[in-house]
């Protein structure tokens, strides 16, 4: 997640690419590469494709950066710039299911700061994001893990803000049904699977699994 600090720092250092400081070219991408390659890799196949499209994506912000009008939407035009890229490198778009029939009214454009997650949830999380389908794993990465607001997710992804509300319903779904399934099987596999779980979703500590939101 980029800090609102850097968000600031990157759109002055666009600034100053767009007057011919071509070194400012170099700060932003520090600042911009580790977030940028997390999210092409959930929308690739392998980390190899995600390193190759990382290239990609560099070479052609740096072609059209001087062309961005407004230095503050930067991050929205990173992101987009990126997923063109990562769908350009496979010549096709992934398969975009329809999602119809939820109130998406009922997804909001908030999160829960305080909002903590260990390490090994951390990693339960991010393999069950690699098994939804790209649009869901797309959507709750910039939402949850990213932080962009639903009107930016909206920009990123050339969706409207209602589809992108149904994404975040569906994902948060399934990737809570993946995480409590494979809990059940790893209970399983220890044999204790007589025992209650640490956790159910009435807890009062059920809402602190995920980073900076309320994921599962």
């Amino acid at each position: 997640m980029i800090s609102r600090a850097d968000r600031i720092r990157s759109a002055l250092l666009a600034l100053r690419f767009r007057r011919g400081d071509r070194a400012a070219f170099e700060d932003l991408a520090a600042v911009w590469e580790k977030p940028l390659f997390y999210y092409i890799r959930r929308l690739t196949r392998s980390e190899e494709d995600a390193w190759d499209v990382s290239q990609n994506l560099w070479v052609c912000v740096f072609r059209k950066l001087g062309q961005l009008r407004d230095p503050d939407s930067l991050a929205p035009w990173l992101y987009r710039i990126a997923r063109n890229t990562a769908f350009n490198h496979f010549h096709a778009n992934p398969d975009w299911d329809a999602l119809s029939g939820v109130d998406v009214d009922a997804i909001e454009d908030e999160r829960t700061p305080s909002a903590k997650f260990s390490s090994a949830d951390a990693e339960a999380i991010h393999h069950a994001l690699d098994q939804l389908p790209v649009p869901q794993r797309e959507a709750l990465t910039l939402f949850f893990l990213e932080e962009f607001t639903l009107q930016e997710i909206s920009a990123i992804t050339g969706a409207a803000v209602g589809t992108v509300k149904s994404r975040l319903y569906y994902g948060k779904r399934a990737l809570r049904e993946i995480i409590q399934r494979e809990a059940s099987h790893n209970r399983e596999d220890f044999g204790i699977a007589s025992l209650p779980a640490t956790s159910t979703p009435h807890s009062k500590d059920a809402g602190k699994e995920a980073k900076g939101g309320d994921l599962p």
